[in-house]
């Protein structure tokens, strides 16, 4: 049977809401021009943030397994926000991993690229919404 992953999100306040990740909380928001009261970031910043966070952590382990410096290692990912339907796409994600020879290049993108959260995002998914 497959490993779940469960997150709750609570309404806190406004369009504000709490979630819940094991004992960790965060609270997302819009900005204020889009009706919020930009108490944090909004869900779509939290998807590019999964994505920059999972390719980080993916570049420090490759580094770490080749021996190569994680100082300085940085991600950067942007998307853009498309229409009909209403989503994120053309993600690009940039990487700087300062110690990285470039004869290990291809070999840490590769790896970089076998994210769950990058790999979840190449792949089309159906959402099942089941209202309570």
């Amino acid at each position: 049977m497959p490993e779940k992953t469960v997150v709750t999100a609570n309404w806190k306040q406004g369009v504000a809401f709490t979630i819940r990740i094991r004992g960790h909380e965060l609270l997302t928001d819009l900005p204020r021009e889009k009706g919020g009261q930009d108490l944090g970031p909004t869900p779509p910043e939290l998807l590019l943030a999964s994505l920059a966070s999972c390719s980080g952590i993916f570049a420090k382990l490759f580094a770490d397994r080749e021996g190569i410096s994680t100082e300085g290692i940085e991600v950067t990912v942007e998307a853009d926000t498309l229409q009909c339907p209403m989503r994120l796409g053309n993600f690009k994600v940039r990487m700087r991993i300062p110690g990285l020879p470039e004869g290990k290049r291809s070999k840490a993108q590769a790896f970089v690229e076998s994210c769950l959260v990058g790999q979840t995002l190449k792949v089309a998914n159906a959402i099942d919404l089941e209202l309570l």
